[in-house]
């Protein structure tokens, strides 16, 4: 029977590693639907005062950067053999956090796996910027693969099940 693989993509290395790692365990059946969520600027800049931000400007630019991504990450799947789409997700329409609405798209979709990267922020990073990998890995009801560095991990429900390293 076919996976459903839900990847998650931001533009950083690990969000491109995690999806050479979701090539590597689709079979030909599978299909990888390849997600970006777009945050409102005053969540990227909390320390901004909205005042010195074109709000709709910055907006603009994150839903266009996040369709360049969606675009060049379904055309990496698909020059790999990989069956894949792609959906945009707009906190302004869908609301919540970035971590919910993978999780929401992820019960919407039927996703059998989830993947994406984690940055490994530690500190005052942290405690700043959180974590969507660990939120996601927390309230995901569905196995999670989650990729740093040069390390992947593996779990489901909560519970590790697989650690692969460099």
């Amino acid at each position: 029977m076919p996976q459903r693989i839900l990847l998650a993509v931001d533009g950083s290395d690990t969000s491109w590693r995690a999806l050479r790692e979701a090539v590597k365990f689709a079979r030909p059946d599978d299909v990888v639907r390849v997600v970006n969520v777009v945050e409102g600027p005053i969540g990227l800049y909390p320390i901004v005062p909205s005042s010195c931000l074109d709000v709709e400007k910055v907006r603009d630019g994150l839903i266009d950067e996040g369709q360049r991504l969606l675009g060049e990450a379904f055309v990496k799947l698909r020059d790999e053999g990989v069956q894949a789409d792609a959906r945009s997700i707009d906190l302004r329409v869908w609301g919540g956090t970035i971590a919910d609405a993978i999780l929401r798209e992820a019960e919407r979709w039927h996703a059998d796996v989830l993947v994406l990267g984690t940055h490994g922020r530690r500190g005052v990073r942290r405690l700043m910027f959180g974590s969507v990998a660990e939120q996601v890995l927390r309230q995901a009801h569905r196995p999670v693969l989650l990729v740093a560095g040069n390390t992947v991990h593996a779990t489901s429900a909560g519970r590790p099940i697989a650690r692969a390293g460099d």
